[in-house]
């Protein structure tokens, strides 16, 4: 085996599809049921992970046209709300969600649709890497592959391995042997979890109704439970969801609350809720993630070094210099890691 991937979403998905197609033979390990990481959508098609690009991200239009998805525009038509402690008020227009796009059926799709592309075999789910061996002293018939990945299930052996999950994150499940670089350490370890202390929450129902009050469904908050609204019903509109932003314990009640205050009665009263809380995923987010507030360590030149005589590289959306935190981010660091990759191979 040439390389292992350590994470099947956008990042680790991509990157295993470039190497394949310049002849590197490579596997990903997942440890979760499915494909897609941070890109999880769930019925009737609602986003709890990323749900937007934007058209100036090339690397993610690549992927839409290679995959064949729809797109459209996220709803931005009429007013936002703001919401203040002991006061609501209707603005003016909605610059909050000026000319970011969604695909049809979730952000998933974008995943499943990497997956999709790659050889039968290539992506082994509920596998969680628990350590990874530097050393050189495996048996003979390995002597060329430098790096053993030993799993729940299985040990790979390969030339190189690429940690396309978060790198604090990383650190946190897996055993590295010898240990790693110092400087490594410190800054991995200190580099937030994009969305990694963040709740997401949907709210369902019929229709997006706010829309015949001239509402976008969007809305500003310093009350909170939800920091941040958006209206995420479908292209069609053939169901309405509005969905937000936590970074604190969320309950139902409090919810449907604060939705009936920014979008009246009916809002509090949807037909379901979704709770996502990223941070109580292990393979998302470290202990202490609400700690990691740091962004200026997003793409420090320490998490794109290789390390290991070049057989050790992180590629995740963290570590992107090109739009940190953006599912462009995670494309575009697996293409500069594919690119690092398949240079010293040959």
């Amino acid at each position: 085996m040439d390389v292992v991937v350590v994470g099947a979403g956008a990042s680790g998905l991509r990157l295993a599809g470039s190497l394949i197609q310049a002849g590197i033979s490579t596997v990903v390990l997942e440890g979760r049921d499915r494909v897609g990481g941070r890109l999880f959508s769930v019925d009737p098609g609602v986003d709890l992970g990323a749900t937007w690009f934007w058209h100036n991200e090339h690397d993610v239009r690549e992927v839409i046209a290679e995959c064949g998805l729809e797109v459209f525009p996220q709803y931005a038509a009429g007013n936002m709300m703001f919401q203040v402690p002991g006061n609501v008020q209707e603005l003016d227009g909605n610059p909050l969600d000026q000319q970011a796009f969604r695909i049809v059926g979730g952000m998933a799709s974008l995943a499943h649709g990497l997956a999709a592309m790659l050889p039968e075999g290539t992506v082994q789910l509920s596998t969680c890497v628990l350590s990874i061996d530097f050393a050189h002293d495996f048996a003979h018939e390995f002597a060329h592959e430098h790096v053993s990945v030993t799993t729940n299930s299985d040990t790979y052996r390969a030339k190189h391995v690429v940690i396309s999950v978060p790198p604090a994150t990383a650190l946190s499940n897996i055993v590295f042997t010898p240990d790693l670089p110092n400087e490594l350490v410190s800054v991995a370890v200190r580099t937030p979890v994009w969305m990694g202390a963040v709740t997401k929450v949907v709210a369902l129902y019929e229709s997006p109704f706010w829309r015949e009050q001239g509402l976008s469904g969007s809305a500003m908050s310093h009350v909170g439970p939800l920091r941040e609204i958006h209206d995420i019903s479908d292209r069609n509109a053939s169901f309405g969801a509005l969905f937000g932003f936590s970074r604190e314990r969320v309950s139902e009640i409090s919810v449907k609350s604060q939705l009936a205050a920014l979008f009246g009665p009916r809002a509090g009263m949807p037909n379901s809720i979704i709770l996502e809380d990223w941070s109580e995923s292990p393979l998302t987010s470290p202990p202490g993630v609400f700690q990691l507030n740091d962004y200026q360590l997003f793409g420090s030149q320490v998490l794109r070094n290789a390390y290991f005589d070049g057989r050790l590289h992180f590629a995740s959306t963290e570590t992107a210099i090109d739009s940190p935190g953006h599912v462009q981010g995670a494309l575009a660091a697996a293409r500069a890691t594919a690119a690092n990759v398949v240079a010293s191979l040959r």
